[in-house]
């Protein structure tokens, strides 16, 4: 159980910051199609929805886990 634990804490530091910049990225698509064109927001729809809604989660869980980080790390040095 330990193993799984320690493969979870970094698999969460290192794919949670990509799933937050691929949100961070579909923002930004939707919001510069929505500059440029004339018309308003572009139709949001599950392409778009799902990496926002991940980001929103992985940023959830990277905070969680970057709390635990600190503590483990502290444990470590002392």
């Amino acid at each position: 159980m330990e193993y799984v634990r320690k493969v979870w804490f970094w698999l969460t530091l290192i794919v949670c910051p990509i799933l937050i910049l691929w949100a961070f990225y579909t923002i930004g698509k939707l919001v510069g199609h929505a500059v440029v064109s004339q018309s308003s927001m572009p139709a949001i729809n599950s392409t778009h929805l799902v990496p926002i809604c991940g980001g929103i989660c992985a940023l959830s869980v990277l905070l969680n886990t970057l709390r635990k980080a600190k503590v483990r790390f502290a444990r470590a040095n002392n």
